[in-house]
């Protein structure tokens, strides 16, 4: 046994008649629009230069050649690798993280006495 076929309603009756031809226009290419639109890939760019400061850092990011750029370029100024790397997969991308540690700690001024 088959369903018969259903007839489309007409929506435009139960609409008010005082519409005026600017909102008609507004409302047609509101209805030309995709209901989902698609996103635009975000870009992460590695900062132009960091804080070279900090004693400890944990470095994250995806495993592409900006995360390999931005610890190369933390061993070029002094830090190094402490520890092993981690590995994660969040359901799209391989997230990577290595922490690093400053070398050489920043000389201290000593406190002598006054002449």
């Amino acid at each position: 046994m088959t369903t018969p076929a259903k007839t489309p309603v007409n929506r435009a009756a139960a609409k008010p008649a005082a519409r005026t031809t600017a909102t008609r226009a507004v409302a047609s290419k509101a209805a030309a629009k995709p209901a989902v639109a698609a996103k635009a890939p975000v870009a992460v760019a590695v900062a132009d230069k960091p804080d070279f400061t900090k004693r400890y850092k944990m470095l994250t990011g995806i495993d592409n050649s900006e995360f390999c750029a931005k610890v190369r370029m933390h061993l070029d100024n002094g830090y190094a690798l402490h520890g092993s790397p981690v590995m994660a997969f969040n359901g799209k991308d391989i997230i990577v993280g290595q922490a690093v540690v400053l070398k050489k700690l920043p000389a201290k001024k000593k406190a002598g006495k006054k002449k």
